[in-house]
């Protein structure tokens, strides 16, 4: 991975809602975080994120959220706030995960 993949507590994708901006429903899992900092966190670890922004992903015709944040104690927390702090200080970055999410399941026959 290009980050850390985790999701966060408590959270649940509805299946029953439709959301209205993908017009999808929810996929029945917590709501995932891609965590984009500079250390790799041990499987299990619990870290405290800051949100930066939202990729709504289509997976088999349901919406699967990814939040991507960055660990609060990052060195690079301070500077990055939102999505275009991300594109600006890491070029190709959110591009090359949007590719990933997309191409990850081809091997097992999936879009």
């Amino acid at each position: 991975y290009i980050w850390n993949y985790g999701a966060l507590p408590q959270t649940w994708e509805d299946p029953t809602h439709t959301d209205p901006e993908v017009g999808t429903k929810g996929d029945n899992d917590p709501i995932d975080v891609c965590e984009i900092g500079q250390r790799v966190h041990a499987r299990g670890s619990v870290i405290q994120v800051k949100p930066l922004g939202v990729l709504a992903m289509i997976d088999e015709g349901e919406t699967d959220w990814k939040v991507i944040a960055i660990d609060v104690n990052d060195p690079k927390a301070k500077d990055l706030n939102d999505i275009p702090d991300v594109e600006r200080t890491m070029p190709g970055f959110l591009k090359a995960t949007r590719d990933w999410f997309k191409l990850y399941k081809v091997p097992q026959g999936k879009p």
